[in-house]
């Protein structure tokens, strides 16, 4: 098993893992405590002018401003004047009525009630260098009323920098759905770890820059809540093996890349390129006869195999016996990219599935082909890789995209073990998920990715280490972040709007190598 982080834990898991702490010997006191003080040290680095700045903090009754009040006092002595707006009456909970008590000990914090006084509270928030919001935090759901909307909606409108902590107030920590009067932060401060709309795309733009704190709960504590694991570039060196400097090309595997249909080359060429500059010492294209002639001046590394061709351009299953012959010396295959789905790439894509003892990517097209009878990946001998997008995931799974989509983990993970396979769900914050129930999620990637080639790229990555002898969970795992963190540096190169899938694949070898030198 690959070690990595937990994942974003939802609301109720974060519950339990508070719970788990407590019986652990690490109180809910002193998680406020800890989540105080590393809020203060993250606040001070993110805003150094504290001493000669005025800060505002919006609490709620909860423990959420309890945070704020630990937070309030722990400034006390770097800000040039501190002032507390309870935004829903006074602290409400035991904890938040202790450290309540604490801060106002304080003389030089200032407190006030935003619905006693709001003109106040309305002149302190436009007059604030730095505002952080503690109103309701996880617990939120539906829509904020009362006197919290007016200074969610002033400090909004404020020339200041917003800091939220653990989830900006007015959006639900599970789902991402906010509030029209959601609180937008410069910075989300997650505490103990990310919640699930840290990780959606929709949420950015309130979430801002979002840090993971670490506020002291024992690791057991979140392992024991959650299954899925966070998938970090940091975590990425460990998965790439050593190559021995003995080594010839056999020893690097043998990959069989059956893609391409007349008028969808680039896939396949995509996917060979990837595939080649992931480190595979055999590469062989096997496509439609007229895919391997428009393909083959750009692919000098690649072995071709030129198949029998339909009159539409597809690939013939009169092709079958010879695919099934390089199938037999390869190590692994990728199937789908560009493909085509007809009556022929279907019969030739079950019959691999069925006959073959070689571990099989199965992308796109090589889905599609299954969707009839998706069962029949139960009866493969090898391991089965699937990478479908949500649209293909669908045809396969019975749901719906909206239904996939509510919870991509958990679809995720029911089919992998339904049907012991691993999936490769792409999208945003990329699943994957195991036979034994385990989901990974990705950290890497950005929108300027979703565009056509980038999945033949992907698919050619996770050929390529499973090729090489890499499990299939850690090659899926390593092709996955890497190509993720390829389109981060083609962001910071070419802008998100600018990336083709092309790019992605120039970024390989100069990611690897940061691999290898960090190993």
């Amino acid at each position: 098993m690959i070690n990595l982080q937990a994942k974003a834990l939802t609301i109720a898991q974060m519950k339990e893992a508070e719970a788990r702490s407590n019986e652990l010997g690490v109180s809910y006191a002193q998680l406020m405590e800890n989540a105080g003080s590393a809020c203060t040290a993250k606040i001070k680095e993110l805003f150094p002018k504290l001493s000669t700045s005025s800060v505002v903090i919006l609490c709620g009754k909860g423990n959420n401003g309890g945070d704020g009040l630990v937070i309030a006092r722990k400034l006390e002595n770097s800000a040039a004047d501190i002032t507390c707006i309870f935004c829903c009456g006074e602290p409400g909970t035991e904890l938040s009525q202790k450290v309540y008590q604490q801060a106002a000990a304080i003389s030089s914090i200032q407190f006030l009630d935003a619905k006693k006084e709001p003109m106040l509270c309305h002149f302190c928030l436009n007059q604030a260098d730095l505002i952080i919001d503690c109103i309701f935090g996880t617990g939120f759901h539906g829509e904020v009323q009362g006197s919290a909307q007016p200074m969610i909606g002033t400090a909004n409108k404020a020339d200041a920098v917003r800091i939220a902590v653990d989830i900006p107030s007015g959006m639900n920590g599970d789902d991402g759905s906010c509030s029209i009067s959601v609180f937008r932060a410069d910075h989300t401060l997650a505490l103990g770890a990310l919640k699930p709309a840290h990780l959606l795309e929709d949420t950015q733009s309130v979430c801002g820059k979002i840090h993971t704190l670490d506020i002291g709960m024992p690791s057991e504590a979140l392992e024991d809540s959650s299954s899925v694991k966070l998938l970090k570039w940091e975590n990425l060196p460990a998965l790439l093996p050593k190559r021995d400097p003995n080594a010839n090309k056999g020893d690097f595997g043998k990959l069989l890349i059956l893609a391409g249909r007349s008028g969808m080359g680039g896939a396949a060429m995509m996917a060979t390129l990837s595939a080649l500059r992931c480190g595979c010492g055999l590469t062989t294209l096997a496509a439609a006869s007229s895919v391997i002639n428009a393909c083959f001046p750009h692919l000098m590394e690649a072995v071709t195999l030129s198949l029998a061709e339909t009159k539409d351009g597809a690939v013939s299953s009169e092709s079958l016996t010879l695919l099934s012959e390089h199938l037999s010396s390869s190590t692994a295959a990728v199937i789908g990219c560009g493909l085509g789905h007809d009556e022929h790439t279907e019969k030739l894509v079950r019959s691999l599935v069925k006959e073959t003892q070689t571990p099989l990517v199965i992308d796109a097209d090589g889905i599609n082909c299954l969707a009839g009878d998706i069962n029949i990946v139960q009866t493969a001998k090898a391991p089965i890789i699937l990478t479908p997008h949500p649209k293909e995931f669908s045809r396969i799974c019975g749901k719906s995209v909206a239904e996939i989509e509510a919870d991509r983990e958990q679809a995720a993970s029911q089919f992998a073990q339904q049907y012991s396979v691993h999936l490769v769900l792409k999208g945003h914050a990329t699943v994957i998920a195991l036979p034994d129930g385990t989901v990974y999620q990705n950290t890497t990637g950005n929108a300027g990715m979703a565009k056509g080639g980038s999945g033949d790229v992907l698919a050619g990555m996770i050929g390529s280490f499973l090729a090489q002898g890499i499990a299939p969970e850690k090659a899926a795992c390593l092709a996955v972040c890497l190509h993720g963190a390829c389109g981060d540096q083609c962001a910071q190169r070419l802008s998100e709007y600018g990336i083709l899938a092309r790019d992605l694949i120039q970024e390989i070898p100069l990611l690897l190598r940061e691999l290898e030198q960090n190993r």
